[in-house]
């Protein structure tokens, strides 16, 4: 009898050797295109350190029967735990979340979900790329997710300004780079004092995902766009509305708006806002803040005579 033994370290049963032997299939084989499979995954856009989310990954598998896999990997401090597995062996290894099947569900599409566990020492941006690899014809496909991204903001960190409201230490850009807020100048006359100008001053931190402001402004005006920051801008019964799928890259920036008349009014008008979006897998709303600033001269005037003013709608074509 041998000293030394040759039992293997590990036995793999039946089923782990038919994996094994498949998935040596993938490189023997070149990809394939097939359109008509596809794969979406929902999930929140921020977190915050210490939490749980959910990843729901719908897959539409048309005609497809056996052995396929979906991986994503996951940064470090992110750990994954089955929810939902429809049928497939759920593995969380060296920072990649796998689910196998042998074979697949019957029907043409499904949705599988695991659970993800945020470590409360993690912050910041990450990418979560994920792939399902599937045999059609005795070839490999492969669908992609390339563009997925957290953000995991630090526990207990302000995501509105209401702090620096209560402190009066309001500024633009903030003394906080990860702070999210939106200020409104009060409105000011153009400068051919034919039209009353609205500046907001965004500040988006740490967010990086949709986002909304909507103002409501008086009867007796019409809204149109000066500078967008890269949102679609609409008017409609009142409500001037700037929609982002995804905030400008820009930290701090400006957008506009400018406000005509109806009939002759001297008096700026009162606008109410509010400046919304995705944060810790919630829709959060803030106030907008006017401030009461100065501004030069060369952007406004504040020495407006009322009688011009009048005079210019008693003269403007849409008054005859």
């Amino acid at each position: 009898m041998s000293k030394y033994s040759f039992e293997p370290y590990y036995k793999l049963n039946m089923k782990n050797i038919i994996i094994a032997a498949i998935s040596s299939i993938f490189f023997a084989f070149s990809g394939i295109s097939d359109n008509q499979v596809w794969i979406h995954a929902n999930f929140p856009s921020s977190v915050y350190s210490g939490d749980q989310f959910t990843v729901e990954i719908t897959i539409n598998k048309m005609s497809l029967k056996h052995f396929a896999e979906f991986r994503q990997k996951l940064p470090k401090g992110f750990t994954a735990v089955e929810r939902v597995s429809q049928s497939a062996d759920f593995h969380f290894s060296n920072q990649f979340v796998k689910l196998v099947w042998l074979r697949l569900p019957r029907q043409a599409q499904f949705k599988v979900s695991y659970d993800i566990l945020v470590d409360s020492s993690v912050k910041g941006v990450f990418k979560l790329p994920g792939q399902f690899t599937y045999i059609y014809n005795n070839q490999r496909g492969n669908v992609y997710l390339n563009n997925l991204q957290i953000t995991v903001h630090p526990r207990g960190q302000s995501l509105d300004f209401n702090k620096e409201i209560r402190s009066g230490n309001i500024q633009f850009p903030p003394t906080d780079s990860n702070l999210v807020q939106c200020l409104r100048i009060k409105p000011f006359y153009s400068k051919d004092q034919q039209s009353i100008i609205v500046k907001l001053l965004v500040s988006r931190g740490v967010v990086n995902s949709a986002a909304k402001i909507e103002e409501q402004i008086p009867v007796g005006y019409r809204a149109s766009l000066i500078e967008s920051g890269n949102a679609s801008f609409s008017f409609d019964r009142q409500k001037v509305e700037f929609i982002w799928n995804k905030l400008p890259i820009k930290k701090n920036f400006e957008i506009s708006y400018k406000l005509s008349p109806i009939s002759f009014n001297p008096q700026l008008p009162k606008i109410n806002g509010s400046f919304m979006y995705l944060g810790g897998g919630q829709i959060q709303s803030s106030k907008i803040i006017e401030l009461d600033i100065n501004q030069k001269r060369n952007n406004a005037n504040t020495n407006i005579n009322n009688d011009d003013i009048l005079n210019f709608f008693n003269d403007s074509p849409q008054n005859n």
